[in-house]
């Protein structure tokens, strides 16, 4: 495709990623950039809703049933985008994944360091401050948790345990990066090999979880566990963070970049341009219908629990994830018209610092709603206010974090692992 042919000439690429993948002759597929500053801006707004009163406020209403059918499901974009874009050299080397140690060194230096940057701040911040009684010093058991990634495996034993230490909730989703990027080179080569028959399972492993923890207490009168109601309840809504929830969403992301290496070339021709156009039309149909479904939920649930309820359908789980993948790969094969609002400059560029933002926003919005009195009225000026408040830190901490931390230490890892192959 032509944004890969020419990706170093007509575009500028800052992150260290694509310029080894343009230099080794692996693809690069711009929209991918678009779609994580979009999923991104879409969990930025969600917030901002919940923090305006603008999704509470209007209870089970179309309002709510968008945003909750839409950005209210942004981290499955993530990991679909994860799937693809870390399996894709993979799929481009014909089932070879390079040495491990490399492969380590890359993915480490890719997720840690600005992980562990926004994790010592916001440690920090509790420790110099008491903006809410319900937020204690998190003991060191909890930082150490958290800096292996594994707050949200330790939640199902240790119920005292909070992501993000009580003050960045979405650092919950390190948790599921950390433990794919751990599985994938165990099952690279086989997925490569039988990438249908690997959704498959990774579709039953979702299932089978989400099946087990919405029906725990069927499981418990199997197996007489003696799990109390309330601990039930919380196990089922711990369910839906863990990575066997998303195992399907990573799967669809690794079978979507088989798909694409394998149909890129034949949808540059007439006839596979047509057919994209149509492929398209159907999965941006089905994901409309789960999105319905999805934002159902909107009027059933506590609003900070409305994506947690519809995880817990195996059709809309299953359903939504994969007409959403559908629609992401027939976009990035379809014509240009298709893939340009997704693949033009500003939002590859918003997406090359869009790490930073997601990893901020959140501890932000907490500090500020703490010691400010943001408007949360349900308004179109209350969601104005808030965006207003925290938006531009966001992108400007997203934007540091990149250039002077998140890049260089990328850089030095590619050099580093590729000393340690020679």
């Amino acid at each position: 495709m032509e944004e890969m042919g020419n990706a170093t000439k007509s575009v500028h690429i800052a992150d260290p990623g694509k310029q080894a993948r343009s230099q080794s002759g692996i693809p690069i597929v711009p929209v991918f950039d678009g779609y994580r500053a979009l999923a991104i801006a879409g969990v930025v707004l969600l917030h901002m809703s919940i923090l305006s009163g603008v999704v509470a406020t209007s209870d089970s209403g179309i309002l709510a049933q968008i945003v909750w059918g839409t950005v209210g499901h942004a981290v499955d974009i993530l990991f679909v985008i994860s799937g693809f874009v870390v399996f894709l050299p993979t799929v481009a080397r014909k089932g070879r994944s390079g040495t491990l140690s490399s492969y380590a060194i890359r993915r480490a230096a890719r997720i840690l360091p600005a992980y562990w940057m926004v994790l010592l701040i916001s440690y920090l911040l509790i420790l110099l401050t008491t903006v809410s009684p319900d937020v204690d010093t998190p003991p060191l058991r909890d930082l150490g948790l958290h800096f292996v990634g594994l707050q949200v495996p330790a939640l199902t034993f240790l119920s005292d345990i909070t992501p993000g230490l009580g003050v960045n909730p979405p650092l919950w989703t390190l948790s599921a990066e950390i433990i794919f990027y751990v599985v994938l080179p165990f099952i690279a080569a086989t997925y490569f090999r039988h990438p249908l028959a690997g959704l498959v399972v990774a579709a039953f492993i979702t299932l089978a979880w989400n099946w087990s923890f919405e029906n725990l207490n069927l499981v418990d009168s199997w197996v007489d566990l003696g799990i109390s109601n309330l601990e039930i309840f919380r196990q089922s809504l711990i369910s839906t963070l863990q990575f066997p929830s998303w195992a399907f969403s990573f799967g669809l992301g690794m079978t979507g970049a088989w798909a694409y290496v394998k149909w890129r070339v034949i949808a540059e021709t007439e006839a596979g341009k047509s057919t994209m156009r149509w492929v398209l039309a159907f999965a941006l149909t089905g994901f409309a219908f789960f999105a319905y479904l999805a934002g159902g939920f909107a009027g059933s649930a506590e609003v900070a629990l409305v994506a947690q309820y519809s995880r817990f359908s195996p059709e809309i789980s299953i359903g939504y994830s994969g007409f959403l993948a559908l629609s992401m790969v027939a976009i990035a094969l379809g014509p240009t018209r298709f893939r340009w609002p997704f693949a033009n400059r500003p939002m590859r560029w918003l997406g090359d610092i869009s790490y930073g933002i997601y990893l901020s926003h959140m501890l932000f919005t907490f500090y500020f709603a703490s010691y400010f009195s943001l408007p949360d009225d349900g308004s179109l000026w209350a969601f104005l206010i808030c965006t207003l408040a925290i938006v531009p830190l966001s992108v400007l901490y997203g934007y540091t974090s990149a250039r002077f931390l998140e890049q260089p230490l990328r850089r030095w890892a590619r050099k580093f692992g590729r000393r340690q192959h020679n």
